[in-house]
C-alpha cells in the first residue's frame, strides 16, 4: 500500500510539471530575456577597450622616445667632445659646426630607430642653434618624433637635446677664476681650505668648574651654548672644541656637527672670510 501510495503522488507531480510553463518556454517570444545584460557588458567593453588599449599604445610610444633620444644623445655628446679635442682658438666656427655635423651624422647612420620613428629619419635632426663661440663647443639637436596616431593637426612631439663641451685651448692667464671655498650650515663665515682649524673639530670634555679657567687655542674664553643651561654643577660634563668659543652640554649638539659644503666663491652669499684663513692668506 505505501509502495503504490508514493508512486501515485510521484505521478501526479510529473503530470503538474509537464503542464507547467516556465519562464522562456513560450515559443511566442522572439528574443530571450537575458539579452539586456549581455548588451550591457558589451557596452562596458567598447568603453574600456579603448581606454586600454591607448594606454599601452602610450607606454610603448613611451620607451621608443628614451630610445630615440638615448642615440641622438650619444651621438651629440660623441661629437661635441670630438670637435672640442680637434678645436683651437682660432678655428672658424662655420667649419667647426660643420665637422660637428659630420661626425654626428655618421653616429646616427645606421640607427633603426631614428629611421622609424623620427619624422625626415636622420636627416629630420637638426644641429641649427649649434655654436663653437669662445671655449666652449656647444650642440644643439632638434626634431620630431612621430607620434602613433595623430590627434587633428597633431602629428608628432618636437624634441630638443644638447651638449657642451669646452675646447682643448689650455689655460687662459687673464681669464678671471672664481675659486672653491668651504662652509658649514650653521657659520657665519667661509674657508678657503678644507683643513681650516674651524672646520676641523676636536672634541673634549671638562668639568663645568674648569670652564672659567679654560682658553681655546686663539685665548678666548668659553661661554654656554643654549644646549648648556642646565649644566651648571662643579661635576656636570660639558665639551669644548680647540678653536670654538661655547661649550657644549650635549655632544649631540648641532653646533659640534660639521658638515662642510664646497661652491664657488661667487655662490656663497651673506658670508665674511674666516679670520683665521684671512691671517694665513695676508
Amino acid at each position: 500500500m505505501k509502495v503504490s501510495f508514493v508512486n501515485k503522488v510521484k505521478f501526479h507531480i510529473k503530470k503538474l510539471y509537464r503542464k507547467a510553463k516556465l519562464p522562456g518556454d513560450d515559443s511566442s517570444q522572439k528574443m530571450p530575456s537575458c539579452t539586456c545584460l549581455k548588451a550591457s557588458y558589451t557596452l562596458e567593453a567598447a568603453v574600456i577597450f579603448p581606454l586600454v588599449a591607448g594606454f599601452f599604445v602610450f607606454i610603448l610610444f613611451f620607451f621608443r622616445v628614451v630610445q630615440v633620444e638615448s642615440q641622438v644623445k650619444a651621438a651629440l655628446y660623441y661629437s661635441s667632445r670630438m670637435s672640442a679635442l680637434a678645436s683651437s682658438a682660432n678655428d672658424s666656427s662655420v667649419v667647426s659646426v660643420a665637422t660637428a655635423e659630420v661626425l654626428f651624422r655618421s653616429q646616427i647612420s645606421d640607427s633603426k630607430h631614428i629611421d622609424t620613428y623620427v619624422s625626415g629619419g636622420r636627416y629630420g635632426v637638426s644641429l641649427l642653434g649649434s655654436s663653437m663661440g669662445g671655449d666652449d663647443v656647444s650642440l644643439k639637436a632638434k626634431y620630431k618624433v612621430k607620434l602613433p596616431v595623430s590627434f587633428f593637426t597633431v602629428d608628432g612631439i618636437w624634441i630638443e637635446d644638447y651638449s657642451n663641451s669646452r675646447k682643448w685651448t689650455g689655460k687662459n692667464p687673464g681669464e678671471k677664476t672664481d675659486p672653491y671655498v668651504f662652509y658649514t650650515d650653521y657659520g657665519s663665515v667661509y674657508h678657503l681650505s678644507e683643513q681650516c682649524n674651524y672646520l676641523d673639530l676636536s672634541i673634549k670634555s671638562i668639568k663645568w668648574s674648569q670652564v672659567g679657567a679654560s682658553r681655546n687655542k686663539d685665548g678666548r674664553k668659553y661661554h654656554a651654548c643654549y644646549c648648556a643651561a642646565d649644566k651648571k654643577t662643579k661635576t656636570s660634563t660639558v665639551f669644548i672644541t680647540d678653536y670654538g668659543t661655547n661649550y657644549h652640554g650635549k655632544l649631540g649638539c648641532s653646533k659640534l656637527k660639521r658638515t662642510v659644503h664646497k661652491a664657488h666663491k661667487s655662490e656663497v652669499n651673506g658670508k665674511n672670510l674666516c679670520s683665521k684663513c684671512k691671517g694665513e692668506g695676508t
